[in-house]
């Protein structure tokens, strides 16, 4: 009779044979570098944000062969990136006869396609590529979309432009706050060409999209106002003081200087406390009642309305030098008081306003940038660096 022992060794050696097969395995297949090693590596890179070693990565990739098409496609964007975009438009190209694109690589090859006749000063082919691929593919993308109309705006065909946002827009890229803001844009640009009646149908049909554009509704207030018309003016610079803090600043000094000229100054006290009540907290309402006071020699109202807003809200730099302006006056030290009213003068406005994704910079806020159709990428100078 066999010794169960006898078993039990015989198990033992199966398994560490097992075991050992198993490390030799593994350890030759760390020691093998497979063809997508360089691939894998240079996606690394580029999430870390080392465009230098990504593209180095990925040139290695496609030497060697056996490089996903989206390898290519990459590699084409870099070299774009690095002022190459002739080269990179000859390798985005060699991929449109590639047979068994996926969608998501026709889509990423026609946008890298796009952006390489723009590189090289050509958006009107950028335009025609996108529209191949929407009507010859069959490719229904919101970023396709987006990019197209972004192509049609630096064109200046604003109308056009328009459409494919809409496309955009039921497609789930964007909403009918981008389209509004996307109108209000090219209604400025009406109106300093000096074309009221059609920026103003323009931003009409803008709200429709979306009835809260407040950068729209303060645009029809300017509108109305060198029309001459104030009453429609006024409605509008009163509705935006109301539901926007970024434009209120803008919409109450229009508002003051337009009803000061009238003689309405409870009104201009109403505006700014209807704002105040509506929004806790606005230091553009507070500044502009303060400064309103000042003008009515009201001092003491003034300060109580200030050092109660400090109380709350003590990092308010603005109100806290505006106040200082005002016991400058009462102790009536005239070189300190004129230092100070230079330092707040319409503290809440920027120097100049830059879009964060391609650095454009503006005298003025925008929510539209005119050079890469960004919606809401504008900070101000003061954003920018605090």
């Amino acid at each position: 009779m066999t010794s169960p022992l006898y078993y039990y060794v015989i198990i033992g050696a199966v398994l560490v044979l097992v075991i050992a097969g198993a490390v030799v395995v593994i350890r030759r297949k760390r020691g093998t570098k497979t063809a997508t090693d360089p691939y894998v590596e240079a996606l690394k890179l580029m999430v870390d944000g080392h465009a230098d070693g990504a593209f180095l990565k990925l040139q290695e990739a496609v030497k060697e062969g056996g490089a996903p098409t989206d390898a290519y496609i990459r590699l084409g964007n870099l070299l774009r990136n690095r002022g190459e975009a002739s080269k990179a438009l000859q390798i985005h190209q060699s991929l449109t006869v590639k047979a068994n694109l996926s969608k998501p690589e026709k889509i990423e090859l026609y946008l890298s396609l796009a952006e390489d006749h723009a590189k090289l000063g050509n958006s009107e082919r950028s335009v025609k590529v996108l529209e191949t691929a929407i009507r010859n593919l069959n490719i229904k993308d919101a970023d396709v979309s987006l990019t197209l109309a972004k192509h049609h705006h630096l064109l200046g065909a604003s109308d056009r432009a328009y459409e494919a946002l809409k496309d955009a827009a039921k497609l789930g890229g964007i909403g009918d706050r981008e389209l509004a803001l996307y109108m209000t844009s090219s209604a400025e640009e009406m109106v300093e060409k000096g074309e009221l009646k059609d920026a103003r149908k323009l931003l009409q049909r803008a709200l429709r999209h979306d009835a809260g554009c407040a950068p729209g509704l303060l645009l029809l207030g300017n509108i109305a106002e060198r029309s001459k018309n104030l009453a429609d003016a006024i409605g509008h610079w009163k509705q935006v003081a109301l539901i926007s803090p970024q434009l209120a600043a803008s919409a109450l000094h229009k508002l003051e200087s337009t009803l000061y000229e009238q003689g309405r100054f409870g009104d201009i006290e109403k505006i700014y406390n209807e704002v105040r009540e509506a929004r806790v907290g606005d230091e553009a309402a507070v500044l502009a009642l303060a400064a309103f006071y000042k003008k009515q020699d009201r001092g003491e109202e003034a300060m109580q309305l200030l050092e109660e807003f400090l109380t709350l809200y003590p990092e308010s730099v603005p109100v806290y030098l505006l106040l200082t302006s005002f016991y400058a006056r009462h102790r009536d030290p005239q070189t300190l008081e004129r230092f100070l009213d230079e330092s707040i003068k319409d503290p809440w406005l920027a120097d100049h306003f830059e879009c964060r994704s391609c650095n454009f910079k503006s005298d003025r806020m925008r929510w539209h940038c005119p050079r890469c159709n960004s919606f809401d990428s504008f900070s101000s100078n003061h954003e920018a660096h605090a």
